[in-house]
């Protein structure tokens, strides 16, 4: 069987963070990103599960651009456009970046 989204720690636990994936990173919302800064960087079980989630599908990079799409409904051309664009909102998020991303 191939990856699905039950593969992301936390996802079992955590229906704040499957929100997460399924709502601010649908194509309705995926460039209003910074709206989700505050929650996503703050002391809560939530925010540590959404920084492992992110760690995790940067390290791994288990999901195709299929499989993403079936998760968000956001079509990413491929793989390292995906991928790109989790760094540059993990970079937001948790480091250095200052400027929210832009979906390609």
């Amino acid at each position: 069987m191939g990856w699905t989204a039950w593969d992301i720690p936390g996802w079992h636990d955590d229906r704040s963070l499957r929100d997460f994936y399924k709502g601010a990173l649908h194509p309705e919302m995926i460039n209003d990103i910074a709206m989700y800064k505050a929650s996503a960087t703050g002391e809560s079980d939530y925010a540590r599960a959404l920084r492992a989630s992110l760690e995790y599908l940067l390290a791994q990079r288990p999901a195709s651009t299929d499989q993403w799409w079936s998760l968000t409904r956001y079509s990413f051309g491929s793989e390292e456009e995906l991928y790109g664009y989790l760094q540059d909102l993990y970079d937001f998020f948790y480091g250095d970046r200052t400027e929210e991303p832009i979906a390609p």
